[in-house]
């Protein structure tokens, strides 16, 4: 799941003060929790998130899978749909039906989409207590990667020191140990764990194929440059786009005329990468 929440228009949220009893009875609106209404036609999480900004007001944030589903960070499909809420210590978290309350010492903040919502280290410290290991360096990845990291391996690093004792704190810990920085999707990510967990040398990320003069030819998703070999994390957006797949076959005969092998890879190979892994084990042996 990769879901980006979008600030709703003012209208779409609506507070009781000023609604007679009728109106707050209508079909037209549904009630997310107690002494709030939405209109039904605009219900949706960033809808709800935003009146419950505006019940609770201060002393609060969006955590967990919540915030990462405000700074739209690649989640596995079955994680949690509650709504997660933290709040200092010594206050008192939500006790709401579709809310999972929290407590934080280390208190800071910061704003998205008008949201109230925890820092993304720890954010990530968070979802270290939810997330299974490759699912969270996906995330961590996501993190650091891109010319719109929202972290790095350092700070990331320095909060899980500042945290030690809570829980999933050692989780965190061992996955820090395969975030990257150069992963742009998690596809790629998963490609490269499951090079490495089988015993291959760990390809590089995102790496830039030049001709012999040293000019630009193409930037490979996961690349082993002494034996020319590139590997390509295929999405379905390289199969249902024509465009792209057009591009896709253009570049590969450019990187291909250098000398390089190119390998495409599926999701299908890494539900079953036993005979990905022996490939990509006997090309590196014979090239």
């Amino acid at each position: 799941m990769e879901q980006q929440l979008d600030r709703p228009n003012v209208s779409s949220v609506r507070l009781p003060h000023g609604i007679s009893m009728g109106r707050s009875r209508s079909a037209k609106l549904v009630r997310p929790f107690r002494g709030m209404r939405i209109e039904r036609d605009v219900d949706s999480a960033a809808a709800r998130l935003h009146a419950f900004a505006a019940h609770r007001r201060t002393d609060f944030a969006f955590s967990h899978s919540t915030a990462a589903a405000i700074y739209g960070l690649p989640l596995p499909s079955w994680s949690s749909e509650s709504i997660h809420v933290t709040v200092p210590a010594g206050c008192r978290p939500p006790v709401i039906r579709g809310f999972v309350g929290h407590k934080l010492a280390r208190w800071h903040t910061v704003e998205v989409a008008g949201l109230p919502v925890t820092t993304p280290e720890q954010t990530w410290l968070d979802l270290a207590t939810m997330l299974r290991h490759d699912d969270l360096v996906v995330v961590g990845d996501h993190l650091v990667g891109g010319p719109h990291a929202l972290t790095d391996r350092e700070r990331l690093r320095r909060a899980i020191s500042e945290s030690a004792g809570r829980r999933g704190i050692g989780h965190a810990r061992l996955a820090l140990e395969s975030v990257r920085t150069g992963s742009e999707s998690p596809g790629e990510t998963r490609l490269r764990l499951t090079l490495v967990r089988a015993g291959l040398p760990e390809p590089s990320p995102n790496y830039r194929i030049l001709d012999a003069r040293g000019a630009f030819v193409a930037r490979a998703d996961l690349v082993y440059p002494v034996a020319k070999l590139a590997l390509e994390y295929e999405g379905d957006v390289h199969r249902v786009d024509r465009d792209v797949w057009r591009r896709d076959i253009a570049r590969r005969e450019r990187v291909e005329d250098l000398g390089w092998r190119m390998v495409r890879v599926t999701a299908d190979d890494l539900h079953d990468p036993a005979a990905l892994v022996a490939r990509v084990r006997r090309l590196l042996r014979t090239r």
